[in-house]
């Protein structure tokens, strides 16, 4: 098992400092791709001669090691594919197309929502059923499937486990980006949260409801989080704001109303005007 960790704590740390010192992506992703590949293939030799040792030796390679290193082959391969994009596409096309991935993944998660809070809660208690390879078609969904086609290699959920690591990397890889941008941006001007932070939070859980921002599409955190960028506001638990929302007892949307009779208080004011 020192094998298999020391090798993918250098490969992991070679592909991060690709990633810092190369700019070319698709340099970077051809030259990631190789070096994974090639591992994955050296790791699958080892284990059909050898084996592991025991169950314990067996889950923690496929939990840990493979989809960490099968992470960046997915994370990659959707970089190339957007960087490609960008010979042919407009600068719109390219946002849909970001965004259309940003979708794929959470879809992925979505499916497999119950394996998705089980492994990234750090939980252990049915790794037997995840991460050992023996087909489960109970549990088998089409993100998958691999473990059928594969299944000296393959468990019902590694790749899984993989595809929710490498959306962790490109969340990452567009926040490092969009600050990039903003430090090369004209400043923008203050804009300063005055309402109340349950008013933020009733707004936020509107616009996502609404399907107003990314048709519905967004994140309840993600979205607080953009917003609380724009107003300088930090909302600590969204979530929990939300709940004392719930719970009141009268008046429950109180912003919204406000929002609504200072809109009709301008068209009065632009009718009074005319």
């Amino acid at each position: 098992m020192e094998y298999y960790i020391s090798t993918a704590k250098t490969l992991c740390e070679d592909i991060e400092q690709l990633y810092v010192n190369e700019n070319d992506i698709n340099i970077r992703a051809n030259r990631a791709a190789k070096t994974i590949t090639n591992t994955l293939k050296a790791f699958r030799t080892k284990i059909r001669k050898e084996g592991f040792k025991n169950q314990d030796e067996e889950i923690h390679f496929f939990k840990y090691i493979k989809p960490k290193i099968q992470a960046y082959l997915v994370f990659y391969s959707v970089l190339q594919e957007i960087e490609l994009a960008k010979l042919h596409m407009s600068d719109e096309e390219l946002k849909n197309l970001i965004d259309k991935k940003l979708r794929m993944f959470r879809h992925i998660i979505r499916e497999n929502i119950d394996f998705a809070k089980y492994y990234t809660s750090g939980m252990d208690h049915l790794d037997k059923l995840y991460f050992i390879r023996e087909p489960k078609l109970s549990i088998i969904s089409r993100h998958s499937a691999t473990m059928l086609i594969d299944p000296e290699f393959n468990t019902s959920h590694d790749q899984v486990a993989a595809d929710i690591l490498a959306f962790d990397l490109f969340k990452k890889h567009l926040t490092i980006k969009n600050e990039k941008l903003r430090q090369l941006d004209v400043p923008n001007p203050k804009l300063k949260w005055t309402a109340s932070k349950s008013d933020f939070v009733e707004l936020i859980y509107a616009l996502q409801s609404s399907s107003a921002v990314n048709y519905g599409d967004i994140e309840i955190k993600e979205l607080c989080s953009a917003l609380e960028s724009i107003f300088q506001v930090k909302i600590e638990d969204p979530y929990r704001t939300f709940i004392d929302i719930v719970n009141r007892k009268k008046d429950l949307l109180k912003f919204i109303p406000k929002l609504e009779e200072g809109f009709l208080r301008k068209v009065d004011e632009a009718d009074a005007m005319r």
